[in-house]
């Protein structure tokens, strides 16, 4: 398995359930993924931020790396798996 490391902004829909934040879909250079499985979550402090990263399955392709920052309100794709 091999990753590459991305970090473009993107527009994710999220679902709150019991303080859980937890993606569902998402859209990355004008195509909709929609998200099977969260296969990790973990959490980062940059400075006075956080930074809570989601490894996850899509039904169209792949795996990606979400990450939602906490002080700008911001989610990007930070790695992206491809195949060797």
């Amino acid at each position: 398995m091999k990753f590459e490391t991305i970090n473009e902004m993107v527009e994710v829909i999220t679902y709150f359930h019991n303080k859980q934040m937890q993606p569902i879909r998402f859209r990355w250079r004008d195509r909709a993924y929609h998200i099977s499985k969260v296969n990790g979550v973990w959490h980062n402090v940059v400075g006075r931020e956080s930074e809570y990263h989601f490894h996850v399955a899509t039904k169209e392709s792949g795996t990606f790396e979400l990450i939602y920052n906490t002080g700008g309100f911001v989610w990007k794709i930070g790695r992206v798996c491809v195949d060797d």
